[in-house]
């Protein structure tokens, strides 16, 4: 075996991305006609017509609602829930639920030509009561987004213990402490848009900004009624997605109904404002939560309400991200009884959908933020109460009360650890500023499944993935995969994983991806930190059956047994001495036919679908500390320390910067992220300028402390960590922001604690005492 796995190798990609070679999406629309989305200026409404002040200029076309209305088929919900009365919505009703909501598209030979056209498209709508608040929305008295289904309540289910038995425990506790936490809503905000190219003639194929070209190509089945066989699906580069481009958005969807019925090539690029717009974005909930606690520190019981904001319709994975957030809402503390309600309400907002972390990062907040405001009410230290109520190391497997069961784990070691380097940093400056020290320790599930696990529990796709290695009569390797890089380093780690174990080198491994007429079927692509855990996973296998038939073949050439046999520095020996191989001699007479085992085919191909036992878990804990300006708001995140464990490390450098990134992502959504509407669902938050992301100086040096326990359920033992990072960003910069005023700590329950909100509370803080 080699020594690739565990280096910090650098990414075979960036020096194209770093030169500008790289060609993404709107690098590639050729010939194709341009086009510009026509969408809904109010909030609610029923569109009367769609039509032109005369004949559209430059030649350009507009395809409307009679078209969309003529579709066989529906947008599927893929997770149903509890009481779900939304399993899968139109691509149009006549009705609009948002403001940016597609109604119509605009083709021209050029962009220009298309944005002059577009201003000639009159859109007549009959305006309908808006709706713009989750907690509105379950008023006995609300308007109804979806008349047939009666309620804005569209999916409705529990999590963990009855109510009744979590509530005989509060009843039993020393002490209860209720609270009420509010998230605001977030953007994705990659660095590219989302976007597409169409071509229809001779056959359907679609150039996308994807995370999952399977799923896109299966949503359009659905919706167009045609095979899948029937249609194409490629990625090129993709610049990040964050799961807003885990599936097709509705006007995706009309851009390629559009090329259909125009029968010709139709090209579209998403701008920043439409992004901000009409992608979707995530949480937007409100947690009312009840912790029962004794006097002696001991967590016993939690209770939580939980309300999400579906936006204008359930998106593809419903209530998924809820669900999963009260899933591991227990994280690492044993809890007597945990119970959770979980309720997503229709609002005259974009539609929520998967975001890095997926549900957890919320959990993680509410969680941690609760056992910091228990710390306050017993006057104890925010590190001892979480020690005290940690799950040991010994007691994995350990089962959360929700049906969850975690792999392995040492999760007081993360603790310990983290809050050690943070007892090293030195004091800040005495410049006036209130400083404090947060802390936030959170469990990671990722790589959902297996496949029968995900129908258990409402989720309509498989959990597997699979994988082919094909070495060339040269040495070299071709790699197969389902997932979809889309920034992560997969055409880097996944090669090391392959060269430890058939003895090339990492340069000599290729990866071919994202494209679903070459790679096999991933019902995911590339989300929930599924790609080392279960794509990484089904290659190692493939490789390790591609090692084997190696050592096969050298020890019939050596007359050897080939148990005996080992593949080391580009070569297949005896163990011990008896002689070698290179294995370009072995692939070359593979794929000749010639000096085979017995039995043996030509060539060196093997192919594995992975479909996994259980889920993996990650875990560790952040700490960071702030220095804040109560009289400005103002907040500098001043140290940052984390400790965690994700399994066997294939490449640390890549692994480190995931962690960096989230942890950005983290910490920007409880500074600065907010999407924000006006009562009427008028967009405050539509650039840049209105809505904040971090900037290079947003954050300090990170210190990343990793420690691996392999997973016993991966082959390879890696556990999925690409939204560990922002999990526990989030709930730690909060938490450091409430040390820092602890005059105002109860009232630090909504994110993101901006500025103005930190001077709000810190001006009334004498009336809250």
């Amino acid at each position: 075996m080699g020594e690739a796995v565990g280096r910090s190798i650098r990414r075979v990609n960036d020096p194209d991305l770093l030169t500008g070679r790289t060609r993404f999406l709107d690098d590639l629309g050729g010939d194709a006609w341009a086009v510009v989305i026509v969408r809904s200026q109010v909030a609610h409404g029923v569109v009367r017509s769609v039509t032109t002040a005369g004949p559209l200029p430059h030649g350009a076309t507009l395809v409307g609602p009679e078209v969309w209305c003529g579709l066989p088929g529906r947008v599927p919900v893929l997770w149903t829930l509890g009481d779900q009365h939304q399993c899968s919505v139109p691509l149009w009703d006549g009705t609009v639920r948002y403001v940016g909501q597609p109604v119509a598209v605009v083709a021209a030979p050029t962009a220009a030509d298309a944005q002059d056209a577009v201003e000639h498209v009159v859109v007549d709508i009959e305006p309908l009561p808006e709706l713009v608040e989750p907690t509105d929305a379950l008023a006995a008295r609300a308007p109804a987004l979806w008349p047939d289904i009666g309620s804005n309540v569209l999916c409705d289910f529990t999590s963990g213990s009855a109510r009744p038995d979590v509530e005989a425990v509060l009843d039993d506790c020393d002490e209860q402490l209720t609270t009420t936490l509010r998230m605001g809503r977030l953007a994705g905000v990659p660095m590219e848009p989302r976007g597409l190219t169409v071509d229809p003639v001779g056959g359907l194929t679609i150039t996308t900004s994807t995370q999952a070209p399977h799923a896109v190509r299966d949503q359009l089945a659905a919706l167009l009624d045609r095979s899948r066989h029937s249609i194409r699906v490629r990625a090129p580069a993709v610049g990040g997605g964050f799961g807003i481009k885990d599936h097709p958005h509705d006007d995706e969807l009309m851009v390629v109904v559009a090329a259909l019925h125009l029968g010709r090539p139709l090209h579209w690029p998403e701008n920043r404002r439409e992004s901000l717009l009409a992608s979707c974005q995530a949480r937007g909930e409100v947690h009312e939560a009840t912790v029962g606690f004794d006097r002696d520190g001991r967590l016993r019981a939690l209770w939580v309400d939980a309300v999400r904001d579906a936006g204008a319709h359930l998106a593809i994975f419903g209530g998924g991200p809820l669900f999963a957030g009260l899933g591991l809402m227990p994280g690492p503390y044993r809890w007597e009884a945990y119970g959770a309600r979980g309720r997503c309400v229709a609002t005259n907002r974009v539609p929520t959908a998967a975001y890095r972390g997926f549900g957890q990062t919320q959990a993680a907040f509410v969680r941690e933020r609760l056992v910091d405001l228990v710390a306050a009410e017993l006057g104890a230290d925010p590190v001892e109460l979480r020690a005290r109520n940690m799950v040991p190391a010994e007691a994995h497997p350990w089962a959360f009360g929700t049906g969850l069961v975690s792999d392995n784990g040492d999760w007081p070691r993360a603790l310990r650890r983290a809050t050690e380097l943070a007892g090293a940093w030195p004091d800040g400056p005495d410049d006036g500023r209130r400083r404090g020290v947060g802390v936030c320790s959170y469990v990671q599930m990722a790589g959902l499944g297996p496949s029968g696990a995900n129908a258990a529990i409402g989720l309509s796709i498989g959990g597997f993935e699979s994988a082919d290695v094909r070495m060339e009569p040269d040495g070299s390797v071709r790699v197969v995969t389902g997932v979809t890089p889309h920034g992560q380093g997969q055409e880097t780690s996944f090669a090391q994983l392959v060269a430890d174990r058939v003895g090339v080198g990492v340069d000599r491994v290729d990866l071919l991806h994202s494209d679903t007429d070459h790679t096999p079927y991933s019902a995911y692509g590339t989300a929930a930190s599924r790609s080392m855990a279960v794509g990484g996973a089904a290659l190692v296998e493939a490789a390790d059956e591609l090692a084997a038939t190696l050592r096969e073949h050298a020890a019939h050439r050596l007359e050897a047994d080939p148990l005996d046999m080992e593949i080391v520095a580009g070569e297949v020996r005896v163990r011990g001495g008896g002689g070698a191989v290179a294995i370009e001699t072995l692939a070359d007479a593979a794929w000749r036919g010639i000096d085979l085992p017995p039995g043996a085919r030509p060539g060196l191909r093997a192919a594995s679908t992975y479909d996994p036992a259980s889920c993996t878990f990650s875990y560790g804990t952040h700490v960071c500390r702030v220095a804040v300006d109560p009289e400005t708001g103002a907040v500098e995140i001043e140290r940052y320390a984390v400790a965690m464990d994700c399994g066997t490390v294939v490449n640390p450098m890549i692994v480190e910067g995931q962690i960096h990134g989230g942890i950005a992502q983290g910490a920007a959504a409880a500074l600065l992220e907010e999407a924000v509407v006006d009562a009427a669902g008028q967009p405050l938050t539509s650039t840049l300028l209105d809505y904040l992301v971090p900037d290079a100086t947003f954050l300090p040096e990170i210190e990343v402390e990793r420690f691996e326990l392999p997973s016993p359920h991966t082959p390879g033992g890696m556990k999925g960590m690409g939204e560990g990072g922002t999990n526990g960003a989030f709930g730690c910069v909060v938490n450091a922001v409430a040390a820092a005023l602890p005059e105002i700590a109860g009232q630090v329950v909504q994110t993101p604690v901006s500025p103005q909100r930190i001077v709000t509370w810190w001006n009334r803080r004498e009336d809250v005492t």
